[in-house]
């Protein structure tokens, strides 16, 4: 705003400085005609626009938090878009479209203007945020034309925000506004400029007398504005219309026409010191300007107003280079030669604006010919003395001034038409001299250098505007006989053009602009265009200075990687190169020998992230890959992809999408242990959440990358398949699934076979949406790929088909379901390919029970805990379940199994023979899993009638009995026993007595562990009665040793595995198969000797009793055993056993304490002195030193003594060492055995049976089994004798070796550990 204007306004605005003078009706048309006036002429300046703008959104950025809310995001987006879709309002051809831009941008600016001015959003202070808001929105008002509005917005962000206004966005009017505000106190605000958000915060949070004066008198003119508008509801209106016809040189300037003058240099000065006569700003006539002559007229001061000859924007320069580049290319690849066409410039009434910018881009092309050309000014100056010879006529005609606004952009190159490609030349077909032979010859070129340069001038200083429809048809028709002749020059000087001159200057100044670092900083992606469009144009041409020409541009753009410093420099090189490789894949070996990977590397990793497309596009061999270490840039890259979705879809590769192609192949490329290590960095739901943003649904090869990266991440560890189950998108996969390419429908059916893996539930629901999103078409998919793809492949397509049609069909015949089922069995039984029966027998085992969200399959568990089992001790005999996950406490496991089985069972016999044949496999996990399905499938076939019972029964059976024996493993045994139990039930009972001794004497042994064992064998004896004969032979199966560490001190299985403890204080875990242990973890956190373990329900934890005087809690946490807590004790702990929360501790005072859920410990048993104790079933049970047995009910703490002490003087020779409770018998040692029924020995306190194993000796250690007591004797302390339990009878004797120190039994096993740090296990057979 020009000085005049400034002083007007103060005094105008000078009475509302105080509360009590109300302004007049003048005074608020000035306000509003100020501040409309302020944003009109920042709209129309190009600098002020994007520099307030780039300050505003560089500041929408989330600070570091470790949280953050998306409605924040939502915000801040709002904001955001909000500002930036001003600009394609203000580019709008038409009204309707530029109201609706204008509408939507107000409400999204809306969003942030309601916020708390006092809190902070995603870390940015709100007041920031609104103020910014308040002020676009004015923007906005002022381009819809509300001017009052507009006022009221920019008011409202002082008032937020006082100081950002005076210091960024308005200082100039504020300092008119605001006369209180001196000019010196502003321009120190200004000297304080707010570098952070933080400082923005703490600014305005201080207020001062700038600050508080700016708001008060902002809220006055606010108060009387809305006063005005209420009370002189007619007066506004007027007041509205009018601001605009004060007389100011500014106002005026910006608002008239841009009219030739008349005259010579002279009056162009006149007009450039506003002395000249001007053109009142008429209102209706300016409303009914376009966009372009409204906004862009006010883009010069009346200093500015140009003459003929204007200056060409640089933007419209390079769209029009990029467009006549693109249609050589387009012409030089088409064999019909194309003449030239000549510029017509029609003024009738019915030319549009596209033709007016015809005329300008051939200026233009005009203007960049002339400015190597010096006699372009003698020319220019003819022309000018021409017009002024004109008079009056040629003073009427107006130039169309060039949208000189980057949002302008876009709109220009729509309408660039291929027209104006011929102006240049024919085609590049014609063009026989090459570039350095044209260089050679145009400066002695004479001909036509006359025209060319009166062609130059005159395209150059003619442009016309559109016309106003009401205000100028009568001068335009008055000169139209003129604007004819000058159209005529223009087709004959158009004609003599040389378009190989303009390919030279084209060619030279992109050439040129790559030999600088200057120019490189300064391009942008129009200029990429350029240059790939050179590139493409020289690439179709033959000859060695074409590729002389080609190598010095890859050769720039090389040397620009490699040896710039500035990140702009490169980013630019970067771009370019990257999509000149992207069109010719030819030029990769010349990139591969010009550049090094480890400058791509570098420039990724500071933050260019086109580099990881040339990096993919290179394709280095994955050992290069690894040895650039990306993977984190990587990772960042995808996880900002967010940035990439508002963008247009192109068919360009992304960086994003680049990088997730880049992590494909170093997560499947190498070994096992390398492939995790890259996986484990990216398996977190924050990757994953950038990850299936990177890839675009549309494209094959970005969502085959995504799904095998998703693949190999579920592998791994499974943590993320709960986070995939929401998130991941299903539709996009189905139709990779449905694709025509082959990998991509393995790819799908990878990923869906994997994700399954889930609880039944959850997996019901996602069979649901598939099912949902693909229609019937996905059935059809899958038993096409049953014929097409490879044998492993249609294994996962038969899964998934039978799953579908499950959920589909609960009863009834289905025509999908029978082809899945032959392929499944049909490789079961197959002994063939190993790989094929694997993978078949493992779908069928789990396809009708369930998984964990680790994926681990928990079928097992969930029919183990049907047979009975509930044992805490016997469920730490199985390996690799949580007994505590929520998967087995589904409620759809049942319905689902049930629905399945049908189905299955309904095939018939088939069925039977394809699960006998896999019972029998020589491959272990083959056979465990035909027996987990047979054992599913069992609780349906107990329902069924007694024919198809009694079938499956002769089939089956036999090869069910085998997992029966000692020596198996638990779950196998309690599976066999479900089995034989649903199978033989009801009239099947009879199948039992055909059963050999062999098999019914494991039943009796396992009638401890399950109640079916149990009823099993008692319907075999009633049907065949028999005595049993025990084998006393027992054969060693184990041996594990580790001599550095001491003598074994405790023994325990926790979570499938073998814990053991040491003299110097380590834990050892072994993984036990077969007749070998595998050392799984080497633990030390005890400084002492271990002496004790046990099992601890809450949490099913570990704990471990040590002479350090700790107990020490673990858990497995992940497959990786964890210390979670520290108990402290007052002694060494000589045994641990544990009782719901609480803790029970036998010191090695032989006191006993109990640790209650606070940790709190209290004596118990004082009056005794504790030698051992055994917890069972609420009940402890406690060995004294004299003798004694103690009874203590834990609910109550009431004491019971069940055996008396021994009155002996010898009394220390008779303490009990060890007891053990056997289902309802209690056995206690010292220099005896003995033992009885535990209320028996209530009732008569005395033992049932009494083995006395040698006289002088103690009894250290003992075991007690179905059949045997083993005993550990102090006369014999390297072997375990063997005592019928029955009978009391010594049948043998095992040894050790070396001195036993701990001594376990479970599953028929008996261990013992050495003094030497020997293992070693027997089972009888």
């Amino acid at each position: 705003m020009s000085s005049n204007t400034m002083t007007s306004i103060s005094s105008f605005l000078l009475p509302l400085e105080h509360d009590h003078e109300r302004p007049d009706v003048e005074s608020i048309r000035v306000l509003v005609m100020s501040i409309n006036q302020y944003i009109h002429e920042f709209i129309a300046n190009i600098q002020s626009w994007e520099t307030l703008k780039l300050r505003c959104t560089s500041r929408l950025v989330i600070q570091k938090q470790e949280f953050f809310e998306f409605s924040e995001q939502s915000v801040l987006s709002n904001l955001y878009w909000g500002i930036d879709n001003i600009e394609p309002a203000i580019q709008a051809k038409w009204p309707e479209e530029k109201t609706s831009r204008l509408r939507n941008s107000e409400r999204m600016l809306q969003v942030p203007a309601l916020l708390d001015e006092l809190e902070d959003t995603a870390g940015i202070p709100n007041c920031f945020l609104v103020c910014c808001s308040y002020f676009y929105l004015a923007v906005v008002r002022n381009l819809q034309r509300d001017e009052l509005q507009a006022v009221l917005h920019f008011l409202q962000a002082i008032l937020v925000f006082p100081r950002l206004v005076a210091m960024e966005f308005a200082p100039e009017l504020c300092a008119s506004l605001f006369p209180s505000c001196t000019m010196s106190k502003l321009q120190e605000m200004g000297k304080r400029r707010m570098r952070s958000l933080e400082s923005f915060r703490l600014v305005n949070s201080g207020e001062d007398n700038v600050s508080e004066s700016m708001r008060q008198l902002a809220r006055r003119f606010k108060h009387w504005l809305m006063y005005y508008q209420v009370l002189q509801c007619q007066e506004i209106p007027q007041l509205l219309s009018g601001n605009r016809e004060i007389s100011t040189p500014d106002v005026e300037a910006q608002c008239s026409m841009h009219e030739v003058s008349s005259g010579t240099e002279s009056s162009s000065n006149s007009i450039e010191h506003g002395n000249s006569s001007r053109t009142h700003y008429e209102p209706k006539a300016c409303q009914e300007v376009t966009e372009i002559q409204d906004y862009r007229k006010a883009l010069k001061d009346s200093n500015q107003v140009p003459r003929l000859q204007l200056h060409t924007p640089v933007l419209m320069r390079r769209n029009s280079t990029i467009k006549c580049l693109q249609d050589m290319l387009e012409e030089s690849q088409s064999d019909n030669s194309t003449s030239v066409d000549s510029c017509s410039i029609d003024f009738d009434e019915e030319s549009d604006f596209e033709a007016s910018m015809e005329v300008t881009e051939s200026s233009i092309r005009k203007e960049r010919i002339s400015e190597y050309n010096p006699r372009l000014e003698m020319f220019d100056q003819k022309l000018r003395a021409h017009c002024s010879s004109s008079g009056s006529e040629c003073a009427t005609i107006t130039l169309l001034q060039p949208p000189q606004h980057a949002m302008y952009k876009e709109s220009n190159e729509v309408n660039i038409t291929r027209d104006i490609s011929k102006r240049f030349f024919n085609s590049l077909s014609d063009l026989d001299l090459s570039i350095l032979e044209l260089r050679d010859e145009t400066p002695n070129n004479p001909c036509h250098g006359e025209d060319r340069i009166m062609a130059s001038t005159s395209l150059q200083s003619y442009r016309f505007t559109q016309m106003d429809h009401q205000g100028h048809t009568a001068s335009k028709k008055q000169n139209s006989h003129r604007f004819k002749k000058f159209n005529e020059d223009c087709l004959h000087w158009e004609k003599e053009r040389d378009s190989k001159t303009e390919l030279l200057e084209i060619v030279e100044k992109a050439i040129s602009r790559l030999c600088f670092s200057e120019g490189l900083m300064k391009c942008d992606k129009d200029y990429a265009v350029e240059v790939t469009t050179i590139y493409e144009m020289l690439n179709g041409k033959a000859g060695v200075k074409y590729s002389m020409l080609k190598d010095v541009i890859l050769e720039q753009l090389l040397t620009a990687i490699s040896t710039s410093k500035e990140d702009t420099v490169i980013k630019a090189s970067v771009s370019i190169l990257t999509t000149i490789v992207s069109a010719h894949k030819s030029v990769i070996e010349d990139v591969k020998k010009g550049l090094r990977l480890s400058e791509l590397a570098r420039a990724l990793k500071r933050n260019i992230q086109e580099a990881a497309i040339l990096i993919y596009l290179i394709k280095p061999s994955p050992s290069e890959m690894k040895n650039l270490e990306l993977l984190p840039t990587l990772v960042e890259v995808v996880c900002n992809s967010k940035i990439y979705k508002g963008k247009p879809e192109s068919l360009q590769l992304t960086p994003p999408a680049a990088s997730l192609m880049i992590i494909e192949v170093l997560v499947t490329a190498f070994d096992y242990a390398t492939n995790n290590t890259h996986l484990a960095e990216i398996n977190s739901p924050h990757v994953l959440c950038g990850l299936l943003d990177a890839a675009r649904h549309q494209n094959l090869l970005e969502m085959i990358s995504l799904a095998t990266i998703l693949v190999k991440c579920m592998q791994i560890g499974g943590q993320c398949r709960k986070y995939l189950s929401q998130f991941a998108p299903v539709a996009p996969l189905i139709c990779l699934l449905q694709s025509n390419e082959k990998r991509a429908t393995i790819t799908a059916l990878e990923f869906f076979h994997e994700l399954l893996r889930m609880p039944r539930s959850s997996a019901i629901g996602l069979l649901q949406q598939i099912r949902k999103e693909g229609g019937i078409d996905v059935l059809h998919t899958l038993m096409h790929s049953l014929q097409e793809l490879d044998t492993d492949y249609q294994l996962l397509a038969a899964n998934l088909l039978l799953q579908l049609d499950t959920l589909e069909n609960l009863s009834g015949k289905s025509d999908f379901r029978e082809k899945p089922m032959q392929i499944l069995l049909k490789s079961v039984a197959s002994e063939e390919n190993s790989s094929m029966q694997l993978l078949s027998s493992f779908i069928l085992a789990n396809i009708g029970g369930t998984f964990s969200w680790t994926g681990e399959p928990y079928t097992v568990a969930w029919l183990v805990k049907k047979a009975g089992l509930t044992s805490l001790c016997l469920q730490n005999l199985i390996k690799d379940f949580d007994w505590l996950d929520q998967s087995l406490q589904d409620a759809g496991i049942d319905s689902w199994c049930s629905n399945l089985s049908k189905s299955i069972i309904a095939i018939g016999k088939p069925v039977f023979h394809a699960l006998g044949k896999g019972l029998k496999s020589k491959i272990k996990r083959v056979s465990q899993d035909c027996l987990t399905i047979i054992a599913w499938l069992g609780i349906e076939i107990a329902k069924s009638p007694n024919r198809l019972k009694h079938s499956a029964c002769e089939i089956l059976l036999d090869g069910v009995e085998q997992f029966l024996h000692p020596g198996v493993e638990l779950e196998e045994r309690l599976l066999a026993c479900l089995c034989i139990y649903n199978y033989a039930s009801g009239k099947g009972m009879q199948k039992v007595i055909h059963f050999s001794e062999g098999v019914r004497e494991s039943l009796r042994r396992f009638s401890n562990v399950t109640w079916m064992a149990e009823e099993l064998h008692r319907v075999a004896d009633y049907y065949l009665p028999n005595k049993s004969r025990i084998s006393c032979v027992h054969t060693q199966i184990l041996e594990a040793s580790h001599k550095c560490s001491g003598a074994v001190t405790a023994l325990i299985y926790y979570k499938g595995l073998l814990y053991s403890g040491y003299s110097d204080g380590s834990i050892k875990v072994w993984d036990i198969k077969m007749q070998s242990a595998i050392l799984v973890w080497d633990i030390k956190e005890h400084r002492r000797a271990v002496t004790c373990f046990s099992l601890f329900e809450p949490g099913e934890s570990l704990l471990s009793g040590s002479a350090d005087k700790t107990i020490r809690v673990w858990q497995m946490v992940h497959r990786k055993l964890e210390l979670i807590e520290v108990i402290a004790t007052k002694e060494p702990v000589r045994k641990v056993d544990t009782c719901g929360q609480m803790i029970f501790v036998n010191t090695q005072g032989h006191r006993l304490k109990v640790f209650d859920s606070s940790r709190t410990a209290k004596d118990v048993c004082r009056s005794k002195s504790v030698k051992c104790m055994s917890v069972v079933q609420g009940r402890i049970y406690i060995g004294c030193t004299d003798s004694s047995i103690q009874e203590l009910a834990i609910a109550n703490n009431q004491e019971r003594e069940i055996k008396a002490p021994t009155k002996t003087w010898r009394m220390q020779t008779k303490s009990i060492n060890s007891i053990v409770v056997y289902k309802d018998w209690l056995y206690t040692a010292s220099s005896v055995v003995e033992g009885s029924n535990i209320k028996e020995w209530r009732r008569r306190c005395e033992p049932q049976i009494s083995i006395v194993p040698e006289k002088g000796t103690n009894v250290l250690a003992m075991g007690v089994v179905e059949d045997f007591i083993y005993l550990n004797c102090s006369n014999s302390s390297s072997s375990l004798q063997i005592w019928l339990r029955n009978t009391q009878h010594k049948v043998g004797r095992i040894s050790a070796g070396s001195k036993i120190t701990s001594l376990l039994t479970a599953n028929d096993i008996v261990l013992c550990g050495t003094e030497t740090g020997l293992i070693k296990g027997w089972i009888p057979l």
